[in-house]
């Protein structure tokens, strides 16, 4: 047998001194950073959208001394009424200077001295003259022409008809009138002028009132309308905001929104 002689191994054995492991302290930083935040954001969202609560309350009305208003608007009369011309009438007087009686018929025409034509209503039967004095008669007559211009004054007609029939005017003819129109107040005059003085005493009253009692009088020219109104008013805390205010009876429904206040809570 052979003996087999072993190497032997030399092992080199080196200790490294490992390093300490340094603590996390950036993680609890950032945790505490984003709960910040997180308040921050609630705390913004909260300001800018707040929660409003909203009510309804029943508060008494303080009333408050009653006003007078007053105001009148003239009456703009629509209505025409229009007038015809009229005719002037009047008499002529028409003497007989000839021992024959003599007849004019209807509808003889003279014509006065500024031009105006007058008719005869009827015919006229005229006596003679005698020892006593002239034959005398009397017929009505009127202007062809309507208005004034028949107005002819007396002795405008003054003529000799044949040799001894005389045709005068004695006294002015009368009646003759221009045709013209006038405006008149209808019942829709006094309906708008009452809407329009109502209209001007909405926009002189503000604040809150009772339904007003109403008094007017019309007269000729003019609607004039009196508005006495109950004022009345209310308290309600400085915080609440109100939206719509009712009156039932002694009492005034409002409509109100607020914020909440926060509610404090004390732990011992």
């Amino acid at each position: 047998m052979h003996a087999v002689e072993n190497e032997v191994e030399t092992i080199h054995l080196y200790v490294v001194r490992e390093q300490e492991q340094k603590p996390y302290t950036s993680l609890p930083l950032l945790g505490a950073l984003l709960c910040l935040l997180g308040i921050a954001a609630i705390t913004f969202y909260s300001a800018e959208h707040p929660y409003y609560e909203h009510q309804r309350l029943t508060v008494p009305a303080v009333l408050l001394p009653p006003r007078m208003f007053t105001a009148q608007t003239p009456f703009i009369p629509t209505g025409v009424r229009t007038y015809p011309a009229t005719t002037a009438h009047g008499i002529l007087t028409i003497t007989n200077g000839s021992v024959i009686s003599q007849t004019l018929p209807a509808g003889l025409i003279f014509i006065s001295s500024s031009g105006t034509s007058v008719v005869t209503d009827q015919a006229v039967f005229i006596p003679a003259g005698s020892a006593n004095g002239y034959g005398v008669a009397y017929v009505s007559a009127h202007a062809l022409i309507s208005g004034q211009q028949g107005n002819i004054p007396a002795f405008a007609i003054n003529r000799v008809e044949g040799s001894s029939v005389y045709v005068r005017n004695l006294v002015a003819f009368q009646g003759g009138r221009d045709a013209y129109s006038v405006k008149f107040i209808t019942s829709n005059d006094r309906n708008v002028a009452f809407s329009k003085v109502r209209n001007i005493l909405i926009s002189k009253i503000t604040g809150l009132h009772y339904p007003c009692t109403e008094a007017h009088i019309a007269d000729v020219h003019k609607m004039t309308v009196t508005w006495r109104c109950q004022f009345v008013k209310y308290t309600v805390p400085s915080y609440m905001h109100v939206t719509g205010v009712r009156i039932i009876g002694k009492n005034l429904l409002l409509d109100v929104w607020f914020v909440p206040r926060p509610i404090r809570i004390c732990v011992k």
